[in-house]
């Protein structure tokens, strides 16, 4: 039998959250984006610099106002050249959607809102080495740029390390009942469940 280690990364100049927390997030959506000119609309359209996107799993957070903290940013994962994966607010989702829609006929692009899938985010002291445990990952990816966000698919879950204003905090995508079993595994390791936040 052949082991398939699954690597994962954390931000190497990011800080943690005084306190374990985990946060439900109701407001966000996952967009499924894809087509033959997917990197060509990324780059050109939304003016993100894919050249670091050499990985399946490697993210890159952008924004569609200039704030990358609004409710208009995004984290946006890269699978394949045709491939990506987007995780951002309802609100952003609206106007990226709307943008897509838009260049339909100069792009051979499409997107998938997954309505089946569901976000939490973790954080604090105590929040990359649970997950380490919890999904039988292994660590070995650091992260200097706070602009780069990195996604590890964990069987059903989707784990994710991004930078939130100096911050290290870690999104779980998944189907709803699939988090939910994840959730009450982390509370009960001591992560306190927060009010939900729209960012």
């Amino acid at each position: 039998m052949t082991f398939n280690p699954i690597m994962f990364a954390r931000h190497s100049n990011a800080s943690s959250a005084v306190t374990n927390a985990l946060q439900t997030n109701n407001a966000h959506v996952v967009m499924d984006f894809s087509g033959t000119e997917t990197s060509v609309f990324l780059s050109t359209i939304l003016g993100l610099d894919l050249t670091k996107l050499t990985a399946s799993g490697i993210g890159l957070k952008g924004t569609l106002d200039g704030d990358y903290n609004s409710d208009y940013s995004f984290a946006v994962y890269y699978f394949s050249e045709t491939a990506y994966r987007f995780v951002l607010p309802h609100s952003a989702s609206l106007q990226l959607q709307a943008l897509i829609n838009e260049q339909q006929l100069r792009f051979d692009i499409d997107y998938v809102i997954r309505t089946d899938l569901s976000t939490f985010t973790l954080s604090g002291n105590n929040a990359f080495d649970a997950l380490i445990d919890a999904f039988k990952l292994t660590p070995g990816l650091r992260l200097s740029n706070p602009q780069l966000c990195y996604g590890a698919q964990s069987g059903d879950v989707f784990i994710t390390a991004i930078d939130k204003n100096d911050e290290q905090h870690f999104v779980l995508v998944a189907k709803q009942q699939e988090l939910q079993k994840w959730q009450q595994h982390l509370q009960a390791q001591g992560f306190a469940l927060m009010q939900n936040e729209a960012a």
